[in-house]
């Protein structure tokens, strides 16, 4: 009878035994198996062929994990296949090697998915790199697995690796997750974070009991995944990568009692500049504001573009030598850019209301827009916000 790792026959006993004897179905392991991520692998890839323009340089990401899973199920109903005949040994260990490249593979490009881009780097592949290494040696060496005379897997001194390097991917996504997608909103938060614990647990339990579970918690991980960052992009201005102002009146619902103070900017010209050196101008110069916000941007300092020039700034918790110095910040950088905003704020005492504390930032910004078209020798009316 020629022996069966238990890493191997994902399934019950009785499966086992079917292939001791050589009675087994490929469809009964890919559909009895792997029917619930074949499911949401045709549904996902079917709504990102739809959603061609949703973050179109991400896509790819989706895709590629997408993929991986999907060959992640292809490779494991090989190699239980070719575990039963000792003549298949070289296929056995190719699709052995090529799962163990794929599940890295597949957390490397949801990593990718929550990561900065102007911060990707080659840097990110180096465990992937190292993880394929080992494997590989599986050609020639025992180091990372072999199979002993019964035909049985047996793991080496480094066959941990591709579980670490997996579970090290996790924990960068768990980071990233935390530090980029900061909102205070912990239900929406934790859902995400679960969903990476959950991929860990399914790694843990692939590591030690062989079971088939780290292919659905992966796609469940990314269906969610897609889910989180479309929801996110919803709340961001395309424009000025800041939050714009759905997410503003969302945030103030559940923020009313954290602020402190509210800032209104609105900049100086942009009708001039529009019309003088087209909107393609006018928009660049919009994105330069939202940069200069987004330096002094943090969890407790949130910036928003409102309207068409229209900018506000919630503080939470901030006393108002932090807001004055927020202010002055913003102003100096984006006259440094070559631009011009107007300004005002006021403080919250607790008593007002949010319609409150915008009408008196908004007098004291249309205030400050006053001066600053007299100094220019204009005169021009302040438009009400509406």
């Amino acid at each position: 009878m020629i022996g069966f790792p238990e890493l191997v026959c994902r399934g019950n006993p009785e499966r086992r035994i079917a292939l001791r004897t050589g009675d087994f179905s490929i469809w009964e392991c890919l559909l009895g198996v792997h029917y619930t991520t074949l499911f949401l692998a045709v549904l996902f890839g079917l709504k990102l062929h739809a959603q061609k323009k949703f973050r179109d340089a991400d896509l790819r990401f989706y895709w590629a994990t997408l993929i991986c899973c999907f060959l992640l199920v292809v490779e494991d109903v090989l190699e239980t296949w070719s575990s039963y005949d000792p003549a298949l040994r070289f296929w056995r260990i190719l699709f052995s090697v090529t799962g163990y490249i794929l599940r890295p593979t597949a957390g490397v490009c949801m990593l990718l998915l929550v990561y900065p881009p102007e911060r990707r780097t080659w840097k990110l592949w180096i465990l992937w790199f190292l993880n394929a290494a080992v494997n590989l040696t599986a050609f020639f060496s025992p180091l990372a697995f072999t199979f002993d005379a019964e035909y049985a897997f047996v793991r080496g001194p480094l066959g941990y690796v591709v579980f670490i390097v997996s579970f090290l991917y996790l924990l960068m996504i768990l980071y990233t997750v935390w530090n980029r997608f900061y909102e205070r909103k912990p239900a929406e938060r934790w859902i995400l974070i679960m969903c990476v614990v959950g991929c860990m647990g399914a790694a843990l339990v692939d590591a030690f009991f062989g079971r088939v579970h780290l292919n659905e918690a992966l796609m469940v991980a990314c269906v969610f995944l897609y889910i989180f960052l479309r929801s996110h992009d919803n709340y961001m201005d395309p424009l000025t990568s800041l939050r714009n102002r759905f997410a503003f009146y969302d945030d103030t619902e559940h923020l009313d009692k954290s602020i402190s103070a509210i800032a209104t900017l609105d900049m100086n010209g942009l009708k001039r500049l529009n019309d003088s050196k087209g909107h393609t101008e006018g928009d660049r110069a919009l994105a330069a504001i939202g940069n200069c916000l987004s330096q002094i941007s943090s969890r407790t300092v949130i910036s928003y573009r409102v309207g068409g020039d229209e900018f506000v700034i919630l503080f939470l918790d901030q006393d108002e030598e932090t807001v004055k110095s927020a202010v002055r910040a913003v102003r100096d950088s984006v006259t440094a850019a070559g631009y011009s905003i107007s300004a005002g704020y006021t403080m919250s005492t607790g008593k007002e209301s949010l319609d409150e504390l915008m009408l008196i930032s908004d007098r004291n910004m249309y205030k400050d827009k006053s001066e600053y078209y007299q100094q220019q020798g204009r005169d021009r009316r302040a438009r009400p916000r509406v």
